[in-house]
């Protein structure tokens, strides 16, 4: 983020940072953002570089096509990771050298947390995993001041919880849990990521047959869903919700129900992975 850019600009045009921010945010906000690189919301900063007559791109330091390249391969790449394509995405991974990234640290979080991410739920290499998430947990994003922090903190409780460790996979999933309904999402990227993270939680309490929290937090995620026009978890949410309901009560019009939106969603999305996933849990439960 070239931020020397846009105070210049600000300072070019005779602005104060009262002036600049007032309508926009706070001036307390803006200042954080010059003079400690804290970055806004993305709706706050478009507004900000809108009134300056600057281009995000004039300040995101994306203007190369290398970085530009490669932050597509990494959209594509996580985007492959939840619609569960992982042999794509490792594909995409195993090619992007992280020396590259050092610029960069949200992209280089990024890698860190998709890596993480795929070596454990494509029974990868856990110990990589944990090296993945430490990165961004003990050098990149020691504050904890974004979504990478979550992110990682439920990939290393997904760690303990295939290693059958409770107690550490509990104090990781419990740091996530605590603060699920508070994290605030700026764009879409974020959405997903808020999502996976909603979703993993649930799948892990679903797990540990504590599924009234499973199912609260199953539920939020299709509320987080609709209000946000994202459909490629919903399928899985909904998956889910009717194999949490089968084991409760058995085979009803409610998990019958779950199922078919489930279906219906999968098929929207083209998600084949999905819908194998579906069919095969069907079969096996003779519904």
């Amino acid at each position: 983020m070239d931020i020397q850019a846009f105070i210049d600009k600000r300072k070019e045009l005779g602005l104060s940072q009262k002036e600049l921010s007032n309508g926009i945010c706070t001036q307390a906000t803006l200042s954080k953002f010059e003079n400690n690189g804290k970055i806004p919301s993305l709706k706050i900063l478009i507004k900000l570089c809108n009134r300056l007559g600057l281009s995000l791109d004039s300040i995101i330091g994306v203007n190369d096509s290398s970085s530009k390249k490669v932050a597509k391969e990494m959209s594509q790449a996580e985007f492959n990771l939840i619609i569960q394509e992982y042999d794509d995405a490792w594909s995409i991974i195993n090619k992007i050298d992280p020396d590259v990234l050092n610029n960069d640290k949200n992209l280089l979080m990024q890698y860190y947390y998709l890596r993480g991410y795929l070596n454990v739920l494509d029974d990868g290499d856990l110990f990589d995993a944990v090296f993945d998430f430490n990165r961004i947990l003990s050098e990149l994003d020691t504050r904890g001041e974004t979504i990478f922090t979550f992110l990682s903190f439920v990939g290393m409780g997904m760690v303990y919880a295939k290693q059958g460790d409770d107690s550490k996979s509990e104090y990781y999933f419990s740091k996530v849990f605590n603060n699920i309904y508070t994290m605030s999402i700026d764009d879409v990227s974020k959405i997903w990521r808020y999502i996976n993270i909603i979703f993993y939680c649930a799948i892990y309490y679903s797990e540990k047959q504590d599924l009234e929290t499973a199912n609260a937090l199953l539920n939020y995620g299709v509320k987080v869903c609709a209000e946000n026009h994202v459909t490629y978890y919903i399928a899985r949410i909904y998956a889910q919700l009717a194999m949490n309901e089968n084991r409760v009560n058995g085979n009803n019009e409610k998990v019958q129900s779950y199922i078919d939106k489930a279906l219906v969603f999968s098929e929207f999305n083209g998600n084949k992975k999905e819908i194998e996933v579906i069919k095969r849990w069907v079969k096996a439960n003779n519904l």
